[in-house]
């Protein structure tokens, strides 16, 4: 008698169950999956560590609802993800955003050996280079859950080195009596006069030799005193971000500098390009690149300063 009576509760709760997804027009499954699996409708917030900048944009923004309603909003997740700093953080698809996965799914690179497609390496350029990405891993299912684990650019023993010498530059050639404009001066002037473009590594980019080259990086650069265009943007950007002085990395199809927010205006910073080859390999310090108006930069290259405009909105 009392195992029928069991049984009979058991199934008006299954039958109860059944009348509330009803109701709420979704199914069982999707009921399930949504509340007790993943607990989807739970508030998800996210840790941010010190390099988080919290910036909003216009392309992407900062958000703090971690369920993908559209392409946009994915977008927005993704940003504040890689700005925050986490090492991996989750995330869901709303079952209404359809196309989710499948647009999620455009954003990985096809050749994980060859890089990522273009919306997440500008993306990237918006994060401070410590919170950028070397690899960035995405695990999706079926349910709507997706998980991003994010190895970053700079380890803590790099980040450490490169605040050291930055440090000892600021030191040296900074002084408190200067205005912002000249103290970004002296260190681009820095960067330039004890660096030299690694035309070696430039003319051999998939060569194993260049493999391991940390030229494309603030610390290499620091280390070995040769760049890529990727090192001079990142010492600028470590540096410019130590001002509180925004600004992100932009880039073209092989190219990336600064685009920098000073006195309300965005104006870009080339150093790479403002420390040009030279055939008998001297050193010219130049400032042609120095925080121009877009429309300067193209008078003087429209070719390797031919960024997209539809994402890097800020320097129209």
């Amino acid at each position: 008698m009392k195992k029928s009576k069991f049984r009979l509760f058991f199934k008006l709760i299954i039958f109860a169950f059944i009348i509330l997804a009803i109701v709420y027009n979704k199914s069982i499954s999707t009921y399930i999956v949504d509340n007790y699996i993943y607990n989807k409708n739970a508030t998800i917030e996210i840790k941010k560590n010190n390099y988080a900048l919290n910036k909003d944009y216009q392309f992407v923004q900062i958000t703090d609802d971690f369920v993908a309603k559209d392409y946009q909003h994915l977008l927005n997740i993704i940003y504040t993800i890689l700005d925050s700093g986490s090492d991996e953080f989750y995330f869901y698809c709303d079952e209404n955003y359809r196309s989710c996965l499948t647009d999620l799914d455009t954003l990985i690179p096809a050749n994980k050996d060859k890089g990522y497609y273009d919306v997440l390496a500008d993306i990237n350029n918006l994060v401070h280079p410590y919170n950028s990405y070397q690899k960035l891993t995405v695990i999706m299912n079926n349910y709507g859950k997706i998980l991003i684990k994010i190895t970053k650019q700079y380890n803590n023993e790099q980040i450490n080195y490169i605040n050291n010498e930055i440090d000892k530059i600021e030191k040296k050639y900074i002084t408190n009596n200067m205005n912002l404009e000249t103290k970004i001066k002296t260190f681009h002037d820095y960067i330039i006069n004890t660096t030299k473009y690694d035309k070696q590594r430039a003319s051999n980019m998939d060569s194993e030799e260049y493999l391991n080259s940390e030229s494309h990086t603030a610390n290499g650069l620091l280390k070995n005193h040769i760049a890529l265009c990727g090192g001079y943007s990142d010492i600028l950007s470590i540096y410019l971000t130590r001002l509180n002085v925004q600004n992100i990395r932009i880039s073209a199809d092989k190219h990336v500098w600064n685009l920098v927010n000073l006195n309300n205006k965005w104006l870009h910073l080339d150093a790479t390009w403002d420390d040009p080859v030279t055939n008998t390999g001297s050193q010219i310090l130049i400032h042609d690149y120095f925080l121009i108006d877009t429309k300067t930069l193209l008078k003087y290259d429209s070719h390797e300063h031919n960024y997209n405009q539809n994402f890097y909105r800020e320097a129209k």
